[in-house]
């Protein structure tokens, strides 16, 4: 999944102050990953041996205090040797702990998998009856790269039914130093489902881009929408004042095109872009209009695959 993020009109003295905080906590955050990450480690692979009690009782801990970023780095330790799995979760049977006042906790096997093949491995606290899932809960886990190492950690925060997110939530993805996301809609069987609203806010040159989003989902599978884009680039054009050199047809054949080059089609984009000028869109050396697709277009394959999901 591509992803691209620009900047919204900010005030000049708010993005100073933003800068100087965030070049601060960027710094400060990178100091403390070294000396946290180590004591979590050495913490995580001592609590292991202990069993899964003592695993589920740490995450527990950290879960009620929202110490994502430990509770994701305990995670990734107890995976990476493998004592995770010494604990007994599997696909078809996960780890819990009802504790009995109507709360709980669980190590589950999520839908997605890493680079290698593995299935990823979710904790989960909050409501839970019968240790079965259910009311308000929190699932962790650590934010991966394409080759997967572990870049940030990822948060879900919501309704569950039935054992599955059901009903509202919103995750959270921060990779450190880079960006973070954060989509809100519903969710039905753990899938994303119906209008999602991302908001994103990257860091790039020391500075931050702020951005809010829309797209659709059904089951989990994010909808086609490049007719909206063509529309919405053909509409840039006319402004521009070269409308007679391509049709709507035309520019979402070359969308089609160009999304299916990245292995797969449009579903999100910007439609707040008015400056056709500035903003990816011109004149090429056979004075046609044309537009820097992957600039303002997101593409996805179409499957549940590549967007977190935490079924299971």
């Amino acid at each position: 999944m591509k992803v691209r993020t620009y900047t919204n009109s900010i005030q000049l003295s708010s993005k100073t102050i933003t800068k100087i905080i965030a070049v601060s906590i960027a710094a400060f955050i990178t100091a403390l990953m070294v000396f946290n990450g180590l004591s979590v480690v050495s913490y995580a692979k001592t609590s292991a041996k202990a069993g899964a009690d003592a695993v589920l009782q740490d995450l527990q801990t950290y879960a009620v205090s929202k110490e994502y970023q430990k509770a994701a780095e305990y995670l990734h330790d107890i995976y990476n040797d493998g004592s995770i799995f010494q604990l007994g979760v599997s696909s078809a049977s996960p780890v819990i702990k009802d504790n009995g006042d109507g709360t709980g906790c669980g190590l589950y096997q999520g839908l997605d998998t890493f680079p290698d093949g593995r299935a990823t491995i979710y904790f989960y606290y909050g409501g839970m009856a019968g240790g079965i899932r259910s009311g308000n809960g929190t699932v962790i886990n650590w934010s991966w790269d394409s080759e997967g190492s572990a870049t940030g950690y990822y948060t879900f925060e919501g309704s569950f039914a039935s054992d599955l997110p059901n009903g509202s939530g919103t995750s959270t993805e921060v990779v450190y130093g880079l960006y973070t996301n954060i989509i809100a809609g519903n969710y039905t069987n753990g899938l994303e489902d119906g209008a999602m609203i991302e908001s994103q806010i990257k860091e790039v040159m020391e500075e931050f881009e702020y951005r809010d989003l829309t797209y659709t989902s059904i089951g989990g599978v994010r909808q086609d929408k490049a007719r909206e884009v063509a529309e919405h680039i053909y509409e840039q054009i006319t402004a521009y004042g070269v409308q007679e050199s391509c049709t709507v047809d035309s520019i979402e054949t070359e969308l089609r095109n160009w999304a299916a080059l990245q292995g797969g089609y449009i579903y999100m984009y910007d439609p707040n872009y008015t400056n056709v000028c500035n903003h990816g869109f011109g004149l090429d050396e056979d004075d046609g209009p044309f537009c820097n697709y992957e600039w303002c277009v997101w593409t996805t394959d179409g499957s549940v695959n590549g967007v977190k999901h935490i079924a299971g």
